[in-house]
């Protein structure tokens, strides 16, 4: 009688085929995972965004006056993208008829955070605009630099902290009101929107590209 002897394993081809399916396997979770976390993510901004949209209604609802003339006409927060810390100071001094009198001072003041800046001071001057800014997870307010260290504002004596509203991946989120090629108040005046709009520039952290997220 001859015995038979069975071989029992798999042949290279086959176990190239399981570690295929597994490749495409781990792929697809890491793909659903990813999505459910951007789906999060947007979800959060959005949140965010109508927490910001009602404090802004509640701003122009209460009719805040400019105290200089030039202003007279604007229903929301400045629109101050782009400045750096001097020319942040000399707006926000000229609209409280405070020019001289407003410093920053702490940290390193970075031009891109001015506009997240003035939305945040000058909403915060509204009671029920402050009420509802004070809804937003306080991990998302900061007065850091990128240094971590704290920057201030000190206006007319008082110190106060420069606080800005960050994105969930830290970045400083962009407030349009009027055109940003407007360099007079007239100007300004002609180009603003009938509601502004704010900007998150996404995981990337760069503006004006796909991945932006908009309160529009």
């Amino acid at each position: 009688m001859k015995n038979r002897t069975c071989k029992i394993g798999l042949t290279l081809i086959e176990i190239l085929i399981v570690v295929a399916i597994i490749a495409i396997l781990v792929t697809m979770v890491i793909g659903i995972a990813a999505r459910i976390d951007n789906q999060g993510d947007e979800r959060l901004m959005e949140n965010i965004f109508a927490l910001l949209n009602a404090a802004l209604g509640q701003f122009q609802d209460y009719g805040y006056n400019y105290r200089h003339p030039d202003y007279d006409g604007f229903e929301f927060p400045l629109d101050c993208n782009g400045f750096d810390d001097s020319e942040l100071v000399n707006e926000m001094g000229k609209a409280l008829d405070l020019t001289g009198k407003i410093s920053i001072s702490g940290g390193t003041h970075d031009l891109n955070y001015s506009g997240s800046e003035a939305l945040y001071f000058f909403l915060s001057r509204v009671p029920e605009s402050r009420k509802t800014l004070d809804k937003i997870d306080s991990s998302l307010i900061t007065n850091k630099d990128k240094n971590k260290q704290d920057m201030t504002i000190n206006i007319d004596g008082k110190e106060y902290p420069l606080l800005r509203i960050i994105d969930r991946w830290g970045t400083a989120l962009r407030y349009d009101y009027y055109d940003e090629d407007a360099l007079t108040p007239k100007e300004m005046k002609e180009s603003k929107r009938n509601f502004p709009v704010i900007t998150s520039a996404g995981p990337d952290r760069i503006f004006g590209n796909a991945d932006d997220i908009t309160s529009r």
